[in-house]
């Protein structure tokens, strides 16, 4: 993984892993009364999904090269994808630190409350649709494909279920019925997206040219590749074993948030072999026409 992509990474994965965070946090909010002496303490830790969302697009800009290329990006709304992202991405943002603090200081009474937490997920969804959009373009052809789709909402639902996870265990407001459900789920959508993984390799390493393969390209990242997948693995078990082999709550906040230190690596490791991969894919691509 090279510099110039890591502001992508940066960006494209602490911002998934906040949407999907507050997901999970804004349901279980929703579940509480405000006198509930758990909502407090969740509310408060919703700082860690806007200090995610803040260093992320701190990231973007260093990818654009300049903060002041962010504003001109945003005069083309509505025909340019990145405009778009950069746009749904501070409405996501501005509209969930502005019920972060509605919430926190208790001006509105729970029904407001609950609208508003509705309004910044469907912010957050609309994020990740924009976000989706600027990498299916036809110019690059392996972006262009249903991989893309699995390599972000996977992030979505692995590491940002898995942030939100341990935020509710470290605020005391999980439950061990709630703890099992999204850890099954998390588990499952792991191993879903390790098969679908596997397949993508596979249908890289059988692009050919005269003079290279994707298989040789492939074997650049086999370390990355490997280290990952391993990654991912830990993360589901250490997830479960958290859920359902711990009596302590030391003892599941403490295998959680080692769950999500491993999960949040893999996908850090992974972000960057898909923008590197697609690149030289599209290399070969090219020279193979």
């Amino acid at each position: 993984m090279l510099y110039p992509e890591l502001p992508l990474v940066v960006f494209t994965v602490l911002a998934q892993t906040a949407v999907g965070g507050y997901l999970i946090m804004a349901g279980r909010l929703s579940q509480l009364t405000s006198t509930a002496k758990q909502h407090r303490p969740l509310v408060l830790s919703m700082f860690v999904l806007w200090a995610f969302m803040a260093v992320g697009f701190a990231a973007s800009t260093m990818h654009l090269g300049s903060p002041l290329r962010a504003f001109n990006a945003l005069n083309r709304v509505g025909h340019s994808g990145l405009s778009n992202e950069i746009l749904t991405g501070s409405l996501f943002f501005a509209l969930g630190g502005l019920y972060w603090l509605v919430d926190l200081f208790k001006i509105f009474h729970e029904g407001v409350l609950k609208l508003a937490r509705i309004i910044v997920a469907i912010a957050g969804i609309i994020f990740m649709a924009a976000m989706i959009k600027v990498y299916l373009i036809n110019t690059v052809p392996v972006w262009d494909s249903s991989f893309t789709y699995v390599e972000f909402i996977g992030t979505v639902l692995m590491s940002g279920v898995l942030l939100g996870y341990v935020l509710l265990n470290l605020t005391g407001a999980a439950t061990a019925k709630l703890n099992a459900k999204l850890a099954i789920f998390g588990v499952i959508i792991i191993a879903l997206h390790l098969i679908i993984t596997a397949w993508q390799l596979v249908t890289i390493a059988e692009i050919t040219t005269s003079i290279q393969t994707g298989a040789d390209h492939l074997a650049v990242y086999s370390g990355s590749i490997i280290t990952r997948l391993i990654l991912l693995v830990i993360a589901g078990g250490l997830w479960l074993l958290s859920a359902f082999k711990s009596n302590q709550a030391v003892t599941v906040k403490t295998l959680g948030c080692l769950a999500f230190i491993a999960m949040f690596i893999a996908e850090i490791i992974g972000r960057g072999v898909f923008l590197r991969l697609t690149l030289y894919c599209w290399t070969l691509i090219k020279n193979n026409r």
